[in-house]
């Protein structure tokens, strides 16, 4: 009897180790040196790939989505292009958490229960849960483990970026440069508003007369040296700047976000400092001051970081490049798992 069970118990270990090993050949699309790209890890950049690519070609409705993955690019299978797009992305994010792990970067039990605690928060919104789940394709708990793995991905970018921070100079010409090239989004105008309104239904041509010559009369007031904020507080109709006392301050970029902005951004920005004016639009009458205008010397330490920035994250981008190249982490695909869980993710 004793024999017997004991001839029992070694079928059943044999059996145990063979599902786990067919398991565990299924629970991987490939291998970066000896780290094993999960499923749910691919399926998280496949998906992100996927709907990225969908978005960049516009398509919304069910067919034009059908034709997008099914028409070649260049002779290519799309859904190919888009895997093999997505395979390398998880394996350059797991190449920075085996960088991560020889550098000792880990998440404290603190930090873990803190981030969480805000995931769990933000699952309370159904359009993120239903984003996870339905577009991402993925599990509460998968999505934690990307979530958890990334924060660790973003500290190993932070330290290399901290650690290599005096390597990149930013030169005044260069900041010039970039101001030339980029004012419209950077320079800044802060205009005080005094808004007289025609929008009101069923207003006569004599009405807005009216409205017209009450707005000169405010500007007559403003031109022998009343202040501004004080005929805004008592005569302005504008209620989106009725916290601001009036101001604006805006660059020309963001001038076509707000609905009165775009009608004096031209004079703004063509104005000095203490000039003001009367301008009509479509919605009544604008009288504005030009409070500040910013210059290049205003902006220059601004540009030097985004310029620095920029420079630190295309070498850190080049530092994963250089390690992408190591022969010892080459990647190799378990070829079945990755084009049935790729084919899968397309139907």
């Amino acid at each position: 009897m004793k024999r017997i069970l004991t001839i029992v118990l070694v079928v059943v270990v044999a059996l145990a180790g063979v599902g786990y090993f067919i398991w565990e050949s299924q629970s991987y699309v490939a291998k970066v040196g000896n780290q094993k790209i999960v499923n749910h890890e691919y399926i998280f950049f496949l998906r992100a790939q996927k709907i990225d690519t969908q978005r960049q070609a516009g398509v919304n409705t069910q067919q034009d989505i059908h034709a997008l993955w099914v028409t070649p690019v260049d002779g290519d299978d799309p859904k190919t292009i888009v895997m093999n797009q997505a395979l390398e992305n998880a394996k350059e994010f797991k190449i920075q958490l085996i960088k991560a792990e020889q550098s000792n970067i880990k998440l404290s039990g603190k930090e873990r229960k803190e981030i969480l605690e805000n995931l769990n928060a933000s699952m309370q919104n159904k359009e993120i849960a239903n984003y996870v789940k339905n577009d991402l394709g993925l599990t509460l708990a998968q999505f934690k483990d990307m979530m958890l793995k990334s924060e660790i991905v973003n500290r190993l970018a932070h330290d290399f970026i901290e650690n290599n921070h005096d390597a990149v100079t930013v030169t005044e010409q260069e900041a010039a440069s970039y101001y030339q090239h980029n004012r419209d989004a950077i320079d800044e105008v802060t205009v005080s508003h005094l808004f007289i309104s025609t929008e009101q239904e069923g207003l006569t041509d004599t009405q807005k007369q009216e409205k017209r010559q009450y707005a000169n009369g405010l500007l007559e007031q403003l031109r022998q040296g009343e202040d501004i904020t004080a005929l805004i507080r008592e005569y302005s109709e504008d209620a989106l700047s009725k916290d601001s006392e009036g101001l604006y301050t805006f660059t020309y970029a963001q001038s076509n976000t707000q609905k009165y902005l775009w009608v004096f951004s031209d004079w703004a920005f063509s104005s000095e400092p203490g000039e003001f004016e009367m301008i009509e639009s479509q919605y009544g009458y604008h009288i504005v001051k030009l409070e500040n205008k910013t210059t290049f010397d205003d902006k220059e330490e601004q540009i030097k970081n985004t310029i620095k920035s920029r420079k630190l994250n295309e070498l850190y981008y080049n530092q994963v490049q250089e390690w992408n190249k190591d022969p010892s982490l080459n990647l190799v695909k378990n070829e079945k798992v990755l084009f049935r869980i790729t084919q899968k993710s397309f139907q």
